[in-house]
């Protein structure tokens, strides 16, 4: 992310910033006075004394604060944003968090420091501010606030000399770095890719010792930012798996996965994805009488509908769905919480309210969801905002507002709004819970590059190839899991391994096959990327399950162990073969 305007060169700033020696840019307020810096705290120029620039500087400073606040899941007020000007030409080069009067207080030489590292210039910004939101949720300001609450006593002498040393704040520092690399990250900032280069030019340009009191070192430093970009990387295949565990109907596998990435990464998709996965279980509770539509965040069309979930004790399945519904919804609203433009989640809200019977509350959640969709040019989750309109409109009994709202729909996802549309005018989707498997057609088996379900652990011979994830087992429902991938040239292969029973005894692996994007093989019969929805109807019958989603409508042959990933226009992006391994 790079800032519009130019400032002076680098050359000229550490000209400027000769004499400054300080500690670190980034600290709390008792050990962060520069040595020789005027400080400007008391400095409050006027408007018009402000260029253009500096306002700009200010306002773009504060809305990272914000974002990165909003982001982070607390319910502590945040600190106040200070933006500190430079004064009488002198850059002032300090970021720091102060408990004292909690105030997050951020100088213009830092902003200016960031801006010579050009197209990540913001990205920057963040990291600083990151860093230090970082102390005020991690409770590094609990000792200076203790001792304060303490006069005179021996605590408070205590704690001060705590305050001050080496290693009580090295940890502190090193932690502020790692979180705050996760906040801002978190926060769709690229934190972790440029903190580490931010800090070679920050010692560099300020002349900073590489070894500094109670500071983790220069090394240290970026080696913090680089193990925590990792380790995100290394969440992404548990991610995806958790994604293909959810269309399959593995929802308490898939819960698991993504509970185990919020954990680490609690990001708004996450919340929605864990939120889909709550609701799809929830309409699985539902006979086809009971839910007459096709619902964008995912529904099946076939009679084992009503068989799908089982009653928990004590629970009736009346009660277990609007549970799970209830549930979902709070995860749909966590995302909406750490970006209240996010599309997608607003979508899956107003469709979890329509499951709740709350049909005002979807149509302002839908109408919200269309606008910002709108101002993203995404057709697709338009189209989808209004077929979650059309929903609350038909259940409300408003079919002439139903059918206005499916057919608008329909520029945007025309194969869940035509069938939407046909379910509120002649009452058509009990006829899509009628189809049976055996309209599927059967056929060889499914490969990709000539691999197939039944030969895939051969890929994971050689361990040096794949990532593997173990989670911990939580109960009979959620028992020890072990995810492992592989990324081949043509294809990502994904193995789930669940221990349960006696002695985490029974094994059970599934597979998944899923191709690239740019594969240019074709389905064992003929189907390619591009290929249109009534080509894969020709060869290989009616689907037996169709998905809608966000990103892409899935239609599923299930006997085959196939899915198919279309775009707007019905044409196919990609495809995944899976089962069962043993």
């Amino acid at each position: 992310m790079q800032h519009p305007y130019l400032t002076v060169t680098n050359k000229e700033r550490i000209v400027l910033s000769k004499g400054l020696k300080i500690s670190l840019c980034f600290a709390l307020p008792s050990i962060f006075l520069s040595a020789g810096n005027i400080s400007p705290h008391n400095y409050k120029p006027l408007e018009t004394d402000l260029s253009e620039y500096q306002k700009l500087k200010a306002k773009k400073s504060e809305e990272i604060f914000k974002n990165i606040c909003k982001t982070v899941k607390d319910t502590r007020k945040a600190p106040t944003f200070n933006f500190i000007y430079n004064y009488k030409g002198k850059p002032y080069y300090n970021a720091y968090y102060s408990p004292s009067n909690n105030t997050i207080n951020f100088g213009e030489g830092i902003y200016d420091l960031a801006v010579d590292l050009g197209a990540d210039s913001l990205d920057v910004v963040a990291t600083v501010m990151a860093h230090e939101i970082a102390h005020f949720y991690k409770d590094h300001g609990w000792a200076h606030a203790f001792g304060k609450a303490n006069p005179g006593s021996d605590i408070e002498k205590n704690v001060k000399e705590s305050m001050y040393d080496s290693d009580d704040r090295a940890r502190m520092e090193a932690e502020a770095d790692y979180f705050g690399g996760i906040f801002g990250y978190m926060s769709g900032y690229n934190t972790l890719a440029v903190g580490g280069e931010f800090f070679d030019h920050l010692y560099d340009a300020l002349e900073i010792p590489d070894e500094t009191f109670g500071y983790p070192s220069r090394k240290d430093r970026i080696a913090i930012y680089n193990n925590s970009k990792k380790m995100l990387e290394d969440l992404i295949p548990v991610f995806n798996t958790a994604n293909l565990l959810n269309l399959v109907r593995r929802y308490e596998k898939a819960s698991m996965c993504y509970d185990h990435v919020i954990v680490t990464f609690p990001s708004r998709e996450m919340y929605n994805n864990a939120g889909v996965a709550l609701a799809q279980e929830a309409m699985s509770l539902y006979s086809a009488e009971e839910l007459k539509f096709v619902y964008p965040f995912g529904i099946d069309l076939d009679t084992r509908l009503s068989n799908a979930g089982t009653k928990g004790a004590g629970e009736s399945k009346e009660d277990k769905r609007l549970r799970l519904a209830k549930d979902a919804l709070d995860l749909f609203n966590n995302a909406i919480s750490i970006d209240e433009q996010y599309a997608p989640a607003y979508v899956n809200a107003a469709l979890a309210h329509c499951l709740l019977g709350e049909y005002e509350m979807a149509l302002g959640l839908a109408n919200k969801a269309i606008k910002f969709a709108e101002t993203n040019s995404d057709k697709r989750l338009v189209g989808n905002g209004h077929i979650a309109r059309g929903i609350a409109f038909a259940l409300s009994d408003k079919k002439a507002d139903a059918k206005k709202e499916f057919k608008t729909a329909e520029t945007g996802n025309a194969l869940l709004a035509s069938a939407n549309l046909d379910a509120v005018t002649n009452n058509g989707f009990a006829k899509l819970f009628k189809k049976k498997i055996s309209e599927e057609i059967e056929g060889e088996e499914e490969t990709i590059a000539d691999v197939g379900i039944e030969a895939i652990e051969v890929l994971f011979d050689d361990k040096d190839d794949f990532k593997i994830t173990k989670i911990k087992k939580q109960n009979e429902k959620r028992p020890e899991t072990v995810v492992i991938t592989v990324v081949e040239e043509e294809f990502d292969a994904t193995l789930v391994t669940t221990y349960s029973g006696p002695w985490s005894a029974n094994e059970e692996l599934e597979g998944f096959l899923m191709t690239k994007a740019d594969y240019d093989g074709e389905t064992a019969r003929g189907i390619q990327i591009g290929s249109s929805l009534s080509d894969i109807q020709d060869v290989y019958g009616k689907p037996t399950r169709m998905l809608g989603g966000s990103q892409a409508n899935f239609i599923f042959y299930e006997k085959t162990g196939l899915i198919f990933l279309l775009n707007e226009e019905d044409k196919v992006t990609r495809w995944i073969i899976y089962g069962k391994v043993k």
